[in-house]
């Protein structure tokens, strides 16, 4: 029962902790970074745990593995919160489910008859390290992206700026809604739009049906990449898999004065959020995105 009790305070100095985060941030996305700092670090001094128990003779065990627990259910659970239960990409599967093991064999050491929890410790002392080593994998998987754009100076943003919950790519309007639920590879015309948005993609992508006139899917399997396609009142838009394969500068950047909207609807561009597609940058002397020059405008755009 008094492990109920000290996950009970961790879970509630989770909330605790997110809901002042959130505030702080002003909103869940802005805050899911530092949320997820803090439970790594309460995971690794709830570590300390396997000092104490194979080292250190210092304090009182029992006291030792109170504040094990409590630290180590407070780390889990702002694991969880960070993820908002919904993982999007398979490093952040591992991190969720790693998260979910430890809870659970934890909590399960302390229920548990000699033998079996000697087993499950085993496995507990076996996930704790690898669930770590995982959560800075994750991290580092989804902010090493300075090849593409470096977090650096003012863009050292949270993930939720600029990778937004709606994954949009692009929109189109000259591809017929019957082409692709008739069709079992990408149609031409979309292919090439595709291409116009520098992004790669096989001629042979399959296309399934998902409701007929409404939505469709897009596998390219030579990329390893999925899309979505959704109708949209006279338009079809596009969408990546994950929010981390889109992004859009307009959360911070101002684009919608008459100037701007006025420059890019004369060279028929009416998707203008995902800038580096058209125009390029410089930071510390290296060039990001590309240079489109000489766009000839057409009047049937």
């Amino acid at each position: 029962m008094r492990v109920f009790i000290q996950i009970g305070h961790g879970i509630i100095g989770a909330a605790v902790i997110s809901f002042l985060c959130i505030f702080q941030a002003g909103s869940f996305g802005e805050a899911r970074h530092t949320i997820s700092i803090i439970g790594a670090i309460a995971i690794l001094i709830a570590s300390l745990y396997l000092l104490r128990s194979r080292w250190i003779r210092w304090g009182n065990r029992q006291l030792w593995l109170k504040y094990h627990q409590r630290l180590a259910s407070l780390g889990l659970c702002l694991v969880l919160f960070h993820s908002a239960f919904h993982p999007l990409v398979w490093h952040s599967w591992l991190t969720f489910i790693l998260a979910l093991s430890n809870l659970g064999t934890g909590i399960a050491v302390s229920l548990t008859a000699r033998k079996t929890r000697q087993i499950l410790l085993r496995c507990h002392l076996i996930l704790a390290p690898i669930l770590l080593i995982s959560i800075v994998f994750h991290g580092q998987a989804k902010l090493d992206h300075d090849d593409f754009f470096p977090l650096t100076d003012v863009h050292d943003v949270p993930c939720a700026r600029c990778h937004t919950s709606d994954p949009v790519l692009f929109h189109v309007n000259s591809t017929p809604q019957n082409d692709l639920d008739t069709s079992d590879t990408i149609p031409e015309d979309l292919h090439w739009w595709f291409l116009q948005h520098n992004i790669k993609m096989s001629q042979t992508a399959i296309i399934s049906t998902k409701e007929i006139g409404k939505t469709w899917k897009i596998d390219d399997k030579d990329n390893h990449r999925s899309y979505y396609a959704k109708k949209k009142t006279d338009q079809l838009a596009l969408f990546a898999d994950s929010p981390y394969r889109s992004y859009t500068c307009i959360t911070c950047h101002e684009h919608n004065t008459p100037e701007i909207i006025s420059a890019h609807e004369l060279h028929g561009v009416s998707d203008y959020h995902r800038c580096l597609v058209c125009h390029q940058t410089e930071l510390n002397g290296t060039r990001y995105g590309i240079q489109r020059t000489n766009w000839d405008y057409d009047p049937n755009w």
